[in-house]
């Protein structure tokens, strides 16, 4: 709790930490953007609550936001006058305490400031509510089977379980990092499946070999002794008397 002290009186402000739900779907929607887009070797910039400074406005921190042609490094904060340029899209992810600011306050200052393109998800209704900026008013997003289409992504956006999925135009959808450890497993068992296998394969063909020398060895050694009591006979013929 902050205090605040007003006309000898003090109030106490609590502030709540956001929850993991609104932690997870921040945080993966952010890591897939930023490694969807190093992928297509874009020059984006993807932060999440960064503080954010616009001439004349106080100082917001979007859940993420996203700004093309800016390097990709750290950074502290996100100034306008700094970086010679705004924001290109934000996504705000709402919380009971955030709705109203997300919803009213915070769509009139996107609109202010020029952002062209926010996004809201409510991780409990499971729903995405998108906004263009034409003539400098935001104007909803039409729906297609519960997809929203970022004009500034590129990307089709949508709502997936708690998370927010994002896919190409096509349809192929953009693996979350678990997906792609999974699939990388999955491969991984599939090399140690065949390798095991081409495992089983060679010992067998090993003992088939080596079989096949024993049974080589024993023929030669019967040959062999074969070949001896051949000799053995005809030693005994010549030796043998006349009659």
């Amino acid at each position: 709790m902050i205090p605040i002290y007003l006309t000898g009186r003090v109030f106490f402000i609590i502030l709540l930490g956001e929850t993991t739900l609104h932690f997870d779907a921040r945080a993966s929607a952010s890591e897939v953007l930023r490694r969807y887009f190093k992928d297509q070797g874009k020059t984006v910039f993807v932060a999440s609550d960064l503080h954010t400074l616009y001439p004349g406005e106080r100082a917001f921190y979007p859940d993420l936001l996203v700004v093309f042609d800016a390097p990709n490094h750290h950074r502290r904060s996100w100034n306008v006058l700094r970086e010679g340029k705004g924001l290109d899209f934000v996504l705000e992810i709402l919380s009971r305490e955030t709705k109203r600011n997300d919803r009213v306050e915070k769509l009139n200052l996107y609109a202010r400031v020029g952002i062209p393109e926010y996004i809201i998800f409510d991780p409990d209704a499971l729903k995405l509510r998108g906004y263009h900026l034409v003539k400098n008013i935001y104007q909803e997003m039409a729906q297609t089977d519960g997809y929203c289409f970022s004009n500034v992504l590129g990307l089709q956006v949508r709502v997936d379980g708690d998370k927010i999925r994002f896919s190409v135009p096509e349809g192929l959808e953009i693996p979350f990092s678990d997906e792609l450890t999974a699939r990388l497993n999955e491969k991984i068992g599939r090399k140690d499946r065949l390798i095991a296998d081409y495992a089983r394969e060679l010992k067998a063909l090993e003992q088939t070999a080596e079989m096949e020398k024993e049974r080589a060895e024993a023929e030669k050694q019967r040959a062999d002794e074969a070949e001896g009591e051949i000799k053995k006979l005809r030693a005994l013929l010549k030796t043998k008397p006349n009659h």
